[in-house]
């Protein structure tokens, strides 16, 4: 009896110290001294990590993980490259040889299949077409992990997604994921008109300026507040802000006001990016990136993003670029100040 418990113990122990499954990235920047940021992109990643590459810019990074998590990876040009760590996979970020820039990611079955199907409907022209490459690929393999970040990337992070084809996808799905917590949220959102972003009251919020300003939505009552998520890392997004700052620098800001919400890991970074470009409104970071509690009611999974509240806080427009920065405030202040405009017009001296 002895004998057994003793044999029982031992392959207990044994148990216990083998090592959790991992998932290995390596690469080279080819520039020594880069950082690069990692991150995960849903609820079974949870961390933001930063990545140093060593003077001749090779890293390795290594993930403990039992299931398969998408991961997206910041490389230093700002470019967000999607990743599935696999259990006991070593992969290797390597130079894209074909289209000779950018990168490409070598290690593991979802990956290479993510990869292959991205591709092909990045190819793609029109909508019409993507969506026939979609509906392919749900019916063919609907128990992918890649079907997640395909539906994020090609229909719902667009300016205008098609929410009944989305809902069409995401039925065609296998169960277990369709109880995923991003297509939970996307049935929610899409079930009707209300459940969208548009109409509904912005959050709660509380932040503290670049410089030392503590903001909350209440400031921003009775004025139509632009906000912008935005990152120093992210070249389109910064690109878009040093438009939109330099038109709302001209605006009258008795009607209106900015608030610019950064989604940057790196502060230093942040606050360094806001003095060079000038960029005005009140400017915000806290660091959590992709998991700043704002962005993820809205769920943002992209960059730029920019919505406009009313004066009474209720979310108007989203998805608001810098080329229609005018043209879309002057309508609004005219909608919401009408009346206001109508009685400076009564009182002001007339002419004789």
């Amino acid at each position: 009896m002895k004998k057994l418990l003793f044999f029982a113990l031992t392959l207990l122990l044994a148990a216990s110290c083998k090592e959790a499954p991992r998932y290995t990235i390596t690469g080279n920047t080819g520039k020594g001294g880069d950082t690069i940021y990692l991150f995960g992109l849903d609820s079974r990643y949870e961390k933001i990590e930063k990545i140093a590459c060593d003077k001749q810019g090779t890293f390795t990074h290594t993930v403990k993980t039992d299931t398969i998590a998408p991961l997206g990876l910041v490389m230093p040009s700002g470019e967000l490259i999607t990743l599935f760590a696999e259990p006991n996979v070593e992969a290797q970020l390597l130079p894209d040889s074909i289209k000779g820039e950018g990168w490409i990611v070598k290690g593991g079955r979802e990956q290479a299949l993510y990869d292959s199907i991205a591709g092909i409907i990045a190819k793609a022209g029109s909508n019409s077409q993507k969506q026939v490459h979609i509906e392919a690929f749900t019916r063919s393999h609907p128990m992918s992990n890649v079907n997640v970040e395909i539906i994020r990337r090609f229909m719902v992070d667009v300016p205008q997604p098609n929410n009944n084809f989305i809902l069409s996808r995401i039925r065609n799905l296998g169960g277990t994921l369709q109880d995923h917590e991003f297509f939970t949220e996307m049935q929610e959102r899409t079930d009707s008109r209300n459940s969208n972003i548009i109409y509904k009251m912005l959050p709660s919020f509380s932040y503290t300026t670049a410089d030392g300003k503590k903001v909350t939505q209440k400031r921003y009552r009775e004025k139509m507040l632009i906000v912008n998520f935005w990152a120093a890392w992210d070249s389109l997004s910064r690109k878009q802000m040093k438009e939109i700052s330099r038109q709302f620098a001209g605006c009258d800001t008795s009607r209106m006001s900015m608030l610019n919400i950064s989604l940057d890991y790196d502060t230093a970074l942040w606050r360094s990016s806001i003095t060079r470009d000038s960029i005005a409104g009140d400017n915000v970071c806290d660091g959590k990136a992709w998991y700043n509690d704002t962005a993820k009611r809205f769920n943002i999974s992209s960059l730029p993003f920019t919505l406009i509240a009313s004066p009474y806080q209720r979310i108007d427009l989203f998805g608001l670029t810098a080329d229609q920065f005018t043209n879309v405030t002057d309508s609004l202040s005219k909608k919401y100040f009408k009346e206001k405009d109508n009685k400076l017009k009564r009182n002001s001296p007339k002419r004789r």
